[in-house]
């Protein structure tokens, strides 16, 4: 098992589900977040994918918990984009935006 950074990405815990890193452009509009005074919709990438979540590099802080509409592609290209709801799980700055990790599955 790999390690995973869960709520806190300075703390790592044991991984679920395999990560394959795999880099697309992904869009996301925000659904919910305490930070966010609007509805917005913003770019970024993906920097890996699980069967539980993703890890995207974005540009702006998001809270976590809050909740985003995701668009990306999938690899094989031959399947229509995915289009799903995600939770932040937890977020970390970096030199280019901020390292946020995302899990599937929240309806």
């Amino acid at each position: 098992m790999e390690k995973e950074f869960r709520n806190n990405p300075n703390e790592a815990e044991m991984r679920t589900d395999a990560r394959r890193s795999y880099v697309t452009n992904v869009s996301y509009r925000i659904v919910v977040d305490e930070k966010a005074t609007i509805p917005a919709k913003d770019k970024g990438l993906t920097q890996n994918i699980s069967d539980g979540g993703v890890c995207l590099i974005v540009n702006r802080e998001l809270s976590p918990g809050a909740v985003l509409e995701l668009k990306f592609e999938l690899p094989d290209k031959k399947s229509n984009p995915i289009e799903t709801r995600v939770k932040v799980v937890w977020q970390k700055k970096i030199e280019t935006g901020y390292l946020t990790g995302v899990k599937f599955g929240i309806g």
